[in-house]
C-alpha cells in the first residue's frame, strides 16, 4: 500500500468519524487520538483497503441515524475517553521518568 493510500484512508476515516460523533468536543478528540495511535503504531498489521471501506461504511451508518451503529460508536468512544481520563498524561510521564532513573 502506498503512502498516498494510507493518507487517503486516514482522511476518509477521520471525516466519517467526525460526522458520526457530530463533531462533539470530547468525542472528536478521542476519535482523533485513536486514529493517530492506530496509524502510528509500528507493530500494527498492514492496512487493508477492505477493512477501511467497511469501517467507513459503519461510520457513515452511525452518522445517518441514531440506530445500533451510532450507539455502538458512542459507547466505544465513551469507554476510550474514560480510560484516557483515568490516568492523566503527566502521571504516565512521571512513571516513565521514575523507571528511567531507576535503571
Amino acid at each position: 500500500m502506498s503512502n498516498l493510500d494510507v493518507v487517503h484512508a486516514y482522511r476518509h476515516l477521520l471525516r466519517a468519524g467526525l460526522r458520526a460523533v457530530q463533531f462533539s468536543k470530547p468525542a472528536r478528540y478521542v476519535l482523533r487520538d485513536q486514529l493517530r495511535d492506530g496509524f502510528r503504531d509500528p507493530q500494527a498489521p498492514p492496512l487493508e483497503i477492505e477493512r477501511v471501506r467497511r469501517t467507513v461504511h459503519f461510520l457513515r451508518a452511525a452518522a445517518r441515524e441514531n440506530g445500533l451503529e451510532h450507539r455502538i460508536l458512542k459507547n466505544l468512544i465513551r469507554v476510550e475517553g474514560e480510560r484516557k481520563r483515568a490516568r492523566p498524561p503527566w502521571q504516565i510521564l512521571l512513571t516513565k521518568q521514575k523507571a528511567a532513573n531507576a535503571r
